[in-house]
C-alpha cells in the first residue's frame, strides 16, 4: 500500500502535529510505502520519500508511485493549498482521509468563528464531506465535532517507549508543564489564578509550577505580564522550550505534570510524561482526564480552579499515592499508547478504506 501524507508545517521543532506526523510516517513505513508532501518547507525524514511543494504543485507531478497513491492523508484542515489537492483526489478517484488534529471540535470552531464559518461554507465543508473518512484521535474528539462525514475511524497518537523513568523521591515538589504557550487553550490563566489565590500554600509547602514551552502568537509576553502583575514569579516559573536530553532530565526529576486545557485533541506532552512514569494532573478537556483516573496514574478533573488546586494538594500531600500513580503510569502507557501498537491497528483501518471493506 502506498500512503502519501500531506502536511503544511512551517515550524516542525516542538510542533505537536509535526511530531505526530513524524511518528506516523516512521511507524507506518514498517507496514507500507510512505511518502510525505509538505506544502511549506521540505521535511527531510529518513523513514520515507520526501517531496517539496516548491517543486511539485500537483500530486500527479510526484514521482511514481506517489503520483497516484492508494491513500492520501491530509493532516489538519484549514490549509488553503489543500483545496486544489483534495479536488485532484476526487477527480482522479484517489481515496483520501483527513486527520483534523482537534481543529473540528466545537471549542476550536469558536476561535475565529466568523472566519471559520465563511471558510467552511465556501471551501472546507466539501473537503471534509468528500473525504473517505475522518480520523479522530479518540471518541471525545469525534463526539465534539459537528460536521458531516461519510465514515470515521478512531486512531490516536502514541508515544515512544521511554528509555528512562521518573526518579523523584518526594523532596522535589516541582510540577511541570511542557507545551505551547497558548494561554486560552492550555488554561494557563487558570493556573496563574490558582497560584495567586493559594500563594502561601505553595510557598509553605515548597511547591512550584515550572513551565517550558514555545511562544504562540505573542502569548509568552502576555503570560509574563500576568505573572509579574500577580507577583507569583517565584512559584510560577516560565522557561523557554526544551528538547532532547534537557526535556528528558525534567521528566525524570519532576514531581508531577499539569495541564489545564480548555480543549485539546490528544496532547503528546501528557502521553510522554506518563511514559516516564510522571503522574498527571489534567482536565477532562485534555481528552485524557478519564484515562488517568481509570488507570490510576494521575488525577483527571473539571476545569475549575478550586478543584484543580485540591488535586494539586492531594498529590503533593501524599507521596505514596503519587508513587502508586507513577508506577501505574509507566505500566499502562506502554500497554495502551506505544506508537508501534497504535500504528498496527491504524494500518488495518487504512487497508479497509482502500479495499472498501
Amino acid at each position: 500500500m502506498n500512503i502519501l501524507h500531506i502536511t503544511s508545517i512551517t515550524n516542525p521543532k516542538g510542533n505537536g502535529v509535526a511530531v505526530a506526523v513524524k511518528n506516523y510516517i516512521k511507524y507506518e513505513s514498517k507496514y507500507a510505502n510512505v511518502g510525505v508532501y509538505n506544502l511549506e518547507d521540505e521535511i527531510t525524514e529518513n523513514f520515507c520519500q520526501n517531496y517539496d511543494y516548491k517543486k511539485y504543485k500537483k500530486i500527479k507531478e510526484l514521482p511514481k508511485p506517489f503520483n497516484k497513491p492508494d491513500l492520501v492523508i491530509f493532516n489538519e484542515v484549514y490549509k488553503p493549498k489543500y483545496i486544489n489537492l483534495y479536488k485532484e483526489c476526487v477527480k482522479r478517484k484517489i481515496k483520501y482521509i483527513i486527520i483534523p488534529h482537534g481543529c473540528l471540535v466545537t471549542e476550536s470552531q469558536k476561535k475565529n468563528k466568523l472566519k471559520k464559518l465563511i471558510g467552511n461554507t465556501l471551501l472546507f465543508n466539501k473537503f471534509i464531506y468528500k473525504a473517505n473518512a475522518i480520523q479522530f484521535l479518540n471518541d471525545n474528539e469525534k463526539n465534539n465535532s459537528n460536521f458531516k462525514y461519510k465514515k470515521n475511524i478512531i486512531a490516536g497518537n502514541g508515544v515512544e517507549k521511554a528509555t528512562h523513568k521518573n526518579t523523584n523521591k518526594g523532596k522535589n515538589k516541582t510540577i511541570v508543564f511542557i507545551g505551547r504557550y497558548n494561554i486560552k487553550i492550555k488554561g494557563l490563566d487558570i493556573l496563574c489564578k490558582i497560584c495567586q489565590k493559594n500563594y502561601n500554600w505553595f510557598k509553605n509547602n515548597n511547591v512550584k509550577i515550572v513551565l517550558y514551552g514555545r511562544d504562540t502568537l505573542k502569548n509568552l509576553k502576555q503570560l509574563k505580564n500576568i505573572v509579574k502583575k500577580q507577583n507569583i514569579e517565584d512559584i510560577f516559573i516560565i522557561n523557554d522550550a526544551i528538547y532532547g536530553k534537557d526535556k528528558e532530565n525534567v521528566l525524570k526529576n519532576a514531581y508531577a505534570f499539569i495541564q489545564c486545557s480548555r480543549h485539546e485533541g490528544q496532547p503528546l506532552g501528557i502521553l510522554e510524561a506518563l511514559s516516564y512514569g510522571l503522574p498527571c494532573i489534567i482536565t477532562y478537556n485534555t481528552s485524557l482526564g478519564t484515562y488517568v483516573n481509570d488507570k490510576k496514574c494521575g488525577i483527571g478533573c473539571q476545569l475549575n480552579d478550586e478543584i484543580i488546586f485540591q488535586s494539586i494538594k492531594k498529590i503533593c500531600n501524599d507521596y505514596q499515592l503519587r508513587n502508586n500513580f507513577s508506577k501505574n503510569a509507566k505500566i499502562n502507557i506502554e500497554k495502551d499508547y506505544i506508537w508501534k501498537n497504535i500504528i498496527k491497528k491504524t494500518i488495518k483501518e487504512y487497508e479497509g478504506i482502500v479495499n472498501d471493506i
